[in-house]
This record gives structure tokens, C-alpha cells and sequence, in this order.
């Protein structure tokens, strides 16, 4: 399984961040990036099982808004190829690569269109907002907790959050979060 961690503010301590994300660098040795939004930071060790070339590397970015996944989008190919014929391009062949062009056609309904186990957190460019979500039955961890100024943070497991909130909480399965509720 990948790792993933979202901050969500622009007050983020990188090395509070970086320091928590490292916990779970054993969830995805092959490579680790994280990457600042510009109103918040986003981190993705990735586990190399699809798009096996640099290019399928997390967080993917398209026209300023971010992603990263840990997760496995069955019949991504049907759904990618749906998404050319709109127009848009893919750099790699992973199945994750196809959730921000699904995000900018649905919005948040995309997530029940996903046949999939995933947890995911999106930064949107658009309205500098942060979505996050996680598969209906749970598969893959997520939870979040809130920084002592009332920025929530998402992370795989619970340990990356250490430090950075005071308390922890499991992401509801089959829930999103946006505009501050799930």
C-alpha cells in the first residue's frame, strides 16, 4: 500500500509535516514526494503496482490542482478512455491518474461513480479548497485531526499525525470531506 498525508493550510510546518509523513515511508519505499500547494502540503510515498514509470509518481497535477491516492480504480481503462475523448491526456498508465480529470467533469459526485478501495485527497487549484474521501467500505485508512490552529490533516495511519493534532480520528468510510463536514 502507498502512504498518503494532506495539510490542509497554508500555515503547514513543513518539517512538522515531513517529520510525521516519514512513519509510513515502509507503506511506499519505491519513491516519496511531497509537494506544496500553495495552501497546504501534500505528501505520497508511492508502492509501485501501476503506471511503473516516473510519470505515474503522485501527486498528479493538472491546471494547478492536485492529487494524491492510495488505491486501486477498477476498470479505469473505460472510464480513462471516456476522458480522452473529452480531451484529456495522460502522461502514465495508472488508474489514479484519471481522478482529477473525473473531479473536474463531476465535482464530488465522482466518488460514487468509482468502482474502487481507495482514500484520497484532493487539492483543488480552482477554489483552493481541500476534498477528501475514502472508499464505501473502508479498504484503504484515512483519518484526519485538526492542527492547534483548526487546519485538519489527513494521513494514512494515525501515527502521522502524532505531533501535529491532539486528537485522532478514522475518515468515515464511503464519506468526503469538503467545505469543512463530511
Amino acid at each position: 500500500m502507498c502512504s498518503i498525508m494532506g495539510y490542509c493550510s497554508s500555515d503547514a510546518a513543513f518539517d512538522l509535516f515531513q517529520k510525521g509523513f516519514e512513519r509510513t515511508i515502509s507503506r511506499g519505499p519505491d519513491d516519496s514526494r511531497i509537494i506544496d500547494t500553495g495552501c497546504g502540503l501534500l505528501g505520497f510515498h508511492r508502492l509501485a503496482i501501476m503506471g511503473l514509470t516516473p510519470e505515474g509518481m503522485q501527486p498528479f497535477e493538472l491546471d494547478g490542482s492536485y492529487v494524491v491516492c492510495n488505491g486501486e480504480i477498477y476498470g479505469f481503462q473505460a472510464m480513462r478512455e471516456r476522458l480522452i475523448q473529452k480531451g484529456y491526456t495522460f502522461r502514465s498508465q495508472s488508474d489514479c491518474e484519471i481522478l482529477l480529470p473525473l473531479y473536474f467533469e463531476h465535482g464530488t459526485d465522482m466518488f460514487s461513480m468509482l468502482d474502487a478501495e481507495f482514500a484520497c485527497i484532493i487539492y483543488d487549484g480552482r477554489t483552493k479548497e481541500y476534498i477528501a474521501a475514502r472508499d464505501p467500505i473502508g479498504i484503504r485508512p484515512l483519518y484526519y485531526g485538526y492542527d492547534a490552529k483548526g487546519s485538519i490533516v489527513f494521513a494514512s495511519e494515525p501515527k502521522n499525525l502524532v505531533g501535529l493534532c491532539d486528537r485522532i480520528f478514522p475518515f468515515p468510510p464511503g464519506h468526503y470531506y469538503k467545505d469543512g463536514a463530511f
